[in-house]
């Protein structure tokens, strides 16, 4: 029997929208490309290859031709991954440099950036190669070749000196003649720089215990800083200048074996990379004061006179 309140109304199946993967797969394109250029903007970017990978990657999305290039002067019509405000190439958006997320001036800031810093470091060990091959030759012209030895670092150059008859002699910071010559070239090489020099001085593991060094420690320190009041004297100011002294802490032979001692018995001499430290310095890792982040009480002078007046009034 039918009809009535008992009636049962047939339900109609849902319809099934089968369009709806386009919503999380145009997610994923977004999320793609911010990851890429995220890597590529932590990497050392070469210009012309980004800018075709970006221009690539714009096609790939189905955007149009750019008219002028990444961080170019033209304008770039081509579509662009929506911004949050329903614009990109799913929504039929466009891109002006106003408005840019990704290219324009932020991205061509970077890439300049990019560049600027590659080609500081390129400028920068090319210096640092020519000291390199101009102390080597100054030691090779003076017989003294098998003394200096010379390394390249990450951070700059290493300049290491054998301090037995060519800086002191044993148990003393006082420079021998013979080290005239050599410290001369040098100091001269490294007056052609601006460059941060520091000055290492190390030593075997034979104890010393005098009334003028009381350690290895003492007694290289002392070398590494007769050094550098010799570069000092020789016009490298004063303020690139550093000593230090390491004593025995830092071996690069055995000290079980007379010819392993005489290669510990050393001064270094690091020019350091200008490169890393104004990089530090930027990112607030370098050595400037922190500045304080609350204000400084005000300065109060208390009356420390003792009360003359007798009693409370």
């Amino acid at each position: 029997m039918s009809g009535g309140d008992d009636e049962l109304h047939e339900e109609h199946e849902e319809h099934v929208n089968h369009e709806a993967w386009v919503i999380p797969y145009a997610d994923l394109l977004t999320l793609l490309m911010a990851m890429f250029i995220a890597l590529f903007a932590m990497s050392t970017v070469d210009v012309t290859k980004f800018k075709a990978f970006a221009l690539g990657f714009n096609e790939a999305l189905g955007g149009g031709k750019v008219d002028a290039g990444i961080g170019g002067a033209g304008k770039a019509t081509s579509p662009v991954v929506g911004d949050g405000n329903g614009t990109g190439p799913f929504n039929g958006g466009t891109i002006m440099p106003s408005d840019a997320h990704v290219g324009g001036n932020d991205l061509q800031k970077l890439l300049e950036a990019l560049s600027r810093g590659k080609a500081a470091k390129a400028k920068e060990q090319q210096s640092l190669e020519q000291v390199q091959q101009d102390i080597e030759q100054a030691a090779k012209d003076l017989g003294l070749g098998g003394k200096v030895q010379t390394k390249r670092l990450d951070n700059g150059l290493d300049v290491t000196l054998l301090t037995d008859k060519v800086l002191f002699v044993s148990g003393s910071a006082e420079l021998e003649p013979s080290a005239t010559p050599l410290l001369t070239i040098i100091a001269e090489v490294l007056n052609k720089l601006d460059n941060p020099v520091k000055v290492i001085g190390h030593t075997d593991t034979d104890a010393i215990h005098t009334a003028q060094f009381p350690s290895n420690r003492y007694l290289s320190a002392a070398r590494a800083s007769a050094v550098v009041d010799f570069f000092a004297a020789h016009s490298v100011p004063s303020h690139r200048l550093e000593a230090a002294g390491r004593g025995f802490d830092d071996p690069i032979a055995s000290n079980d074996t007379e010819a392993g001692k005489t290669l510990n018995r050393r001064v270094e001499i690091v020019v350091e990379s200008k490169l890393i430290e104004q990089t530090l310095d930027n990112a607030g890792l370098g050595n400037k004061p922190a500045e304080s982040s609350t204000p400084s009480a005000p300065s109060v002078n208390p009356n420390l006179s003792p009360n003359l007046g007798g009693g409370a009034h």
